[in-house]
């Protein structure tokens, strides 16, 4: 089997996605779709680790990523999690040419799709819809970032874990308990209690 053969179904969803922010005449779906590669991770291998400098813009065909860092301390915090259908890069690294401040572990074995760095600049040199999509995609990532920062501010423990299950319907069977709370802030052993009283108040 050609590990590097795309499939049809994973450049659709891709395509899919990218409509979403901004339209995109097709010659400009040619010449971006011929630019593409491909790349699987295995499960618990990173595809950027901190320090690195970022050269791949990617998006996730198939699989789960957390996006962590460690503390003077050495403890992981967990920022986001990323599942199939979204992007993938150190995107500090790419605004600033520096390293990344963060490392992208996958947490099942993953596929993604990506462009390199000299050929994302490009795109945005070209037709201003890439600019567009650039833009409406930032956006949503600040929105993001300032959600997640209210709720550490002004939520507790169980609040948050409450708002992960919103955020992440379908990712709590994924990922393990201790991926989860090192996202929320917490131990493993106070996300345990959390879960029993949240099954306990839903029965």
């Amino acid at each position: 089997m050609n590990n590097n053969v795309i499939k049809p179904e994973w450049i659709d969803t891709l395509l899919n996605v990218l409509r979403e922010f901004a339209e995109i005449p097709n010659d400009e779906i040619v010449r971006f779709t011929d630019q593409i590669k491909v790349v699987k991770v295995a499960k618990n291998d990173h595809f950027i680790n901190v320090g690195d400098r970022t050269d791949k813009v990617a998006f996730i065909a198939e699989g789960l990523f957390r996006i962590y860092y460690l503390s003077d301390t050495g403890k992981e915090n967990c920022l986001v999690f990323r599942e199939g259908g979204r992007f993938l890069s150190a995107y500090n690294s790419l605004l600033d040419n520096t390293v990344s401040r963060y490392s992208f572990q996958a947490l099942e074995d993953s596929v993604l799709l990506y462009i390199s760095l000299e050929d994302y600049a490009i795109l945005l040199e070209g037709d201003e819809c890439w600019q567009r999509v650039v833009s409406k995609y930032f956006q949503m990532l600040f929105i993001e970032k300032e959600e997640r920062e209210v709720a550490f501010l002004s939520a507790d423990a169980q609040q948050r874990y409450r708002l992960f299950i919103r955020k992440y319907p379908n990712l709590s069977g994924r990922i393990s308990q201790y991926h989860i709370a090192s996202y929320l802030g917490i131990t493993p052993e106070a996300l345990s209690r959390i879960r029993k009283k949240h099954i306990d108040i839903d029965q």
